[in-house]
């Protein structure tokens, strides 16, 4: 089993990899407490936040709308279009009128909003679920909520959401069991958006954790690694397989000793 490179097979750098990696690694026990012990539970967990966070590059809810953007995903909230294209560019404001008064928020002018925005890798968001999650980790997030995204409790706060949101009588944990991508992602989306990229970084992170080098791995690896292997897109083109040649000269290794040794560079 390899968490280096499950994460790695799905971050956006090699940079971001490496912090999601440590603060995995510094909360293992408390995962595995949780109710991540298998391979198809870390897969899932691993697949879905990178799928959230871009890779693992964004902890934080972007609220930077355009007008058009407001109207389009937050028409409800607004009067009309002038009053949206009003709040353009302004993400505290923004945070105020499209999460007051929900979520256990107060209205606009009490700032909980943009307090209890969209956090961590599956972007905690609104009072009462950071006092839920706080309260499940022993944490003050009320009084604290940006270490909501920290990466150790990213991890932390996505398990604690997979091991206690349900979806047909049984934990999305237990989903990722099966293995179901699906409902897993609509336990965390609401639908199914983005559930490709969700299956495909699922399977990459499994393949990565279960000993198998997929060749998005391989991309991702030599990347790390100072190569060129062109996109990590998982296809098998001539720049791959030139930087898989260059690595084999200079490792003076192949096949799965090649492997191995690529993921142990972090």
């Amino acid at each position: 089993m390899s968490i280096v490179s499950a994460i790695l097979s799905c971050a956006s750098s090699s940079v971001v990899a490496s912090v999601a990696t440590e603060a995995w690694q510094n909360n293992a026990q408390t995962l595995e407490d949780i109710g991540i012990t298998t391979d198809r539970r870390r897969a899932s967990i691993i697949g879905q936040c990178a799928h959230e966070s871009m890779g693992f590059r964004t902890r934080y809810e972007n609220l930077n709308y355009s007008g058009d953007g407001l109207w389009r995903i937050f028409r409800k909230y607004f009067k009309n279009r002038a009053e949206a294209d009003g709040f353009a560019r302004q993400p505290e404001k923004i945070a105020n009128r499209v999460y007051a008064n929900r979520m256990g928020n107060g209205d606009s002018a009490s700032g909980d909003g943009w307090r209890y925005r969209g956090r961590g890798f599956i972007q905690l968001t609104g009072r009462d679920n950071y006092r839920i999650y706080g309260d499940l980790l022993g944490i003050n997030l009320i009084a604290t909520p940006e270490v909501a995204a920290e990466p150790d409790l990213c991890w932390l706060i996505a398990a604690q959401f997979m091991a206690r949101t349900r979806r047909s009588n049984k934990t999305l944990l237990e989903w990722a069991d099966v293995p179901d991508t699906v409902l897993v992602t609509k336990g965390i989306n609401g639908g199914t958006h983005g559930l490709q990229d969700r299956q495909h970084k699922t399977a990459i992170a499994f393949e990565a954790l279960t000993g198998e080098a997929t060749t998005a791995e391989w991309q991702a690896l030599l990347l790390n690694a100072g190569f060129d292997p062109g996109p990590v897109d998982g296809l098998e083109g001539p720049k791959t397989r030139a930087a898989v040649a260059a690595a084999e000269a200079q490792f003076n290794l192949t096949g799965d000793a090649l492997i191995a040794h690529l993921r142990t560079i972090v």
